[in-house]
């Protein structure tokens, strides 16, 4: 677990290097997305997070680099990957393939994913420079009408400092709608020079109790509520702010918690709140890579619990969407 508010941010480039050679690890890019802003966006997942979430839905996000994935639906146990692989780190172990992770995990060359014609094993996550992201985004541009643009998602997409600083600026620089999604988990300072070149900020309130907090994420939340706090009330800062609740039963959901989320909300005067209901729709994500699903007894929320929690935030005087019944 990651030490409380001892937040790193990922420099993929060395500081001083031009920034058309500046590469950000992208481990997925979505066009036509209608989740994640306002209207049709294309959204860019970026890897690495400075939190450890159990219910994490995109474990492949949180590699600070590109990280090897095992469909074993699509493995006919045909034996070349285990010939390709330079560090004998792939064996049959009760008539199904082993990765031994510690070498899998660090590999650079990725034999195994060349060697693969079933697609059983594949690389998540890909090295992006500044000009082609441009041009991806060019690309998409007619797509999203007048509404639309770019969102941010991860992983934790501020986590790599230089590309994503520069990749919001030549945003800006283009005019295209930024929307971002993000843990806030930052020194202030950087948090608001990123916040200067964003439109649109979905950022999570797991849980007003740090220590509870710390629990399942690895992280208090000091100083995520204080730089939600420091945005909402920066002068002449155009954007929009959405905070998010993902409902956890038994965690967060509480009347408790859920009014004093909303009576914080409320404080600093914003005015909406989303709340996500936890699903395991990433379950298997974390078998490919390797990993135990520490959720995988969790039940989600009912639509009649989201129902209840919809009332007590309304309650506060509070707007609240529930799921993608976002305010766009």
């Amino acid at each position: 677990m990651k030490e409380d508010l001892e937040v790193t941010e990922i420099n993929v480039q060395p500081v001083g290097v031009v920034k058309e050679e500046l590469k950000g690890l992208i481990f997925d890019i979505q066009g036509h997305s209608v989740h994640d802003g306002p209207g049709t966006r294309t959204t860019v997942f970026l890897a690495g997070c400075p939190l450890d979430c159990i219910w994490c839905c995109n474990p492949e996000g949180l590699f600070h680099q590109p990280v090897m994935m095992y469909k074993e639906s699509k493995c006919e146990k045909c034996g070349k990957c285990i010939a390709a692989c330079p560090h004998n780190a792939i064996t049959v172990v009760d008539g199904k393939l082993h990765h031994d992770r510690k070498y899998c995990d660090k590999c650079t060359t990725h034999e195994c994913v060349e060697a693969c014609l079933k697609e059983a094993t594949e690389l998540s996550g890909k090295y992006y420079t500044i000009p082609e992201m441009m041009r991806t985004f060019n690309r998409h541009r007619h797509f999203w009408g007048s509404k639309g643009g770019v969102s941010f998602s991860g992983g934790e997409p501020l986590m790599q400092r230089n590309f994503i600083l520069s990749l919001l600026k030549e945003c800006k620089k283009a005019y295209i709608h930024v929307a971002i999604e993000t843990t806030s988990c930052f020194s202030t300072e950087y948090f608001m020079e990123a916040m200067n070149y964003v439109d649109w900020v979905f950022t999570d309130i797991k849980h007003m109790d740090s220590n509870k907090h710390k629990e399942v994420t690895g992280v208090g939340n000091e100083l995520i509520l204080n730089n939600i706090k420091t945005l909402a009330e920066k002068e002449n800062w155009e954007g929009f702010i959405v905070p998010r609740i993902p409902i956890i039963p038994g965690y967060n959901d509480s009347e408790e918690n859920i009014r004093e989320t909303a009576k914080f909300i409320k404080s600093i005067d914003l005015e909406v709140i989303n709340i996500l209901p936890f699903h395991r729709l990433g379950e298997s994500k974390y078998r490919q890579v390797g990993q135990v699903y520490r959720f995988a007894e969790q039940h989600p929320p009912t639509e009649e619990h989201m129902l209840s929690i919809k009332k007590i935030i309304e309650e506060e005087g509070l707007v609240c969407f529930v799921g993608y019944e976002t305010p766009f």
